[in-house]
């Protein structure tokens, strides 16, 4: 009894884990698909439920964020069919080509995430700080300037700076692959 109570718990703890990780890729897909954030927000959160229901099914040696999208898809073809045509932004044909070129890229996609977490740590720390300071707390360039005494023209420039190393570390780490 304690092992079934162990082994919920610890596939409990792993779809956390995956779904944390992944739930932005899987936010934004649908969102891309449907063109509309409330809509998106509804999807999502059906999307959530049914992850969870069917994470039994998902493999393991699989991309969680591809299976999740996946998913997905067929929550925002449900969705669609729901709401009637009328009401819709996009058609069939683009949301299907949309979800398709998604797939498609899906291994691409997570090999430069990959690719991209070890180029951030290779960064100095207080270039590791700034992108933190930048694209993790939802304050603006100005803020951060306020905050650190450094003018918002520099600022700029060193994430100029920034982003090109990384773009150039995440190619390199691509072609080596």
């Amino acid at each position: 009894m304690m092992t079934l109570a162990n082994n919920t718990a610890d596939r409990t703890s792993e779809f956390v884990r995956l779904f944390a990780e992944h739930n932005r890729t899987v936010y934004k897909h649908i969102l891309t698909l449907l063109g509309n954030a409330e809509a998106a927000q509804e999807v999502f959160q059906e999307t959530s439920v049914v992850l969870w229901e069917k994470f039994s099914e998902f493999s393991p040696d699989t991309h969680f964020s591809a299976w999740a999208c996946r998913i997905a898809y067929f929550e925002v073809l449900k969705f669609r069919q729901t709401v009637g045509r009328e009401h819709l932004l996009f058609n069939d044909t683009l949301v299907h080509a949309l979800a398709q070129q998604r797939e498609e890229d899906s291994d691409l996609l997570e090999e430069r995430r990959k690719a991209l977490r070890q180029c951030l740590k290779k960064l100095r720390s207080k270039d590791q700080e700034l992108i933190d300071q930048c694209y993790s707390g939802g304050v603006t360039i100005q803020h951060i300037a306020n905050m650190t005494g450094r003018p918002v023209n520099t600022l700029y420039k060193a994430l100029g700076r920034i982003r090109r190393s990384l773009f150039h570390c995440v190619n390199r780490v691509l072609e080596s692959g």
